[in-house]
């Protein structure tokens, strides 16, 4: 079984445009945008099962939010710290575009070498790919409910 078809397995659903985006890779053409990232944000990191790099990005947004709520506030004022909010998150969702790509490729290139570096047997390689790769809603589901409920709760 040749790399491209386990690649398949790993991008499942979204197989002929994240292949296409490995063929971008693999020139040296790192850094393809992603509307999807752009449009759902860190939501789509989870959907894609990159849950280390979704708890950065959400550890980094977290630590900004308070530093505006915190420092800026005191210094600029609150609506001041509205617009700079806008624009930090507006900053980010357009760098979540421009390295969602890149990130998603790269996990997918260390989950067929782990894949190698485990399992001799191609059946079991396969195995651990398809539940590496794709989509996941779990999680999804799961932070939005608690979303919905810090809500109402607040």
């Amino acid at each position: 079984m040749d790399k491209i078809q386990l690649y398949e397995i790993f991008f499942q659903k979204s197989n002929s445009y994240y292949h296409e985006q490995l063929k971008y890779y693999e020139q040296g053409k790192k850094w393809r945008f992603n509307y999807s990232a752009v449009i759902f944000g860190v939501f789509w990191f989870l959907y894609r099962k990159m849950y280390l790099e979704f708890f950065i990005i959400f550890i980094f947004y977290y630590l900004e939010t308070i530093f505006e709520n915190v420092v800026l506030t005191n210094f600029i004022g609150i609506e001041q710290t509205k617009v700079v909010n806008f624009s930090v998150t507006i900053i980010l969702l357009m760098t979540l575009g421009i390295v969602g790509n890149n990130l998603y490729i790269k996990k997918a290139k260390r989950t067929l070498k782990n894949a190698e570096v485990k399992y001799s047997e191609i059946e079991k390689q396969k195995e651990y790919i398809a539940k590496k790769g794709g989509t996941s809603y779990i999680f999804i589901i799961f932070l939005l409910v608690i979303l919905i409920l810090s809500i109402f709760l607040s």
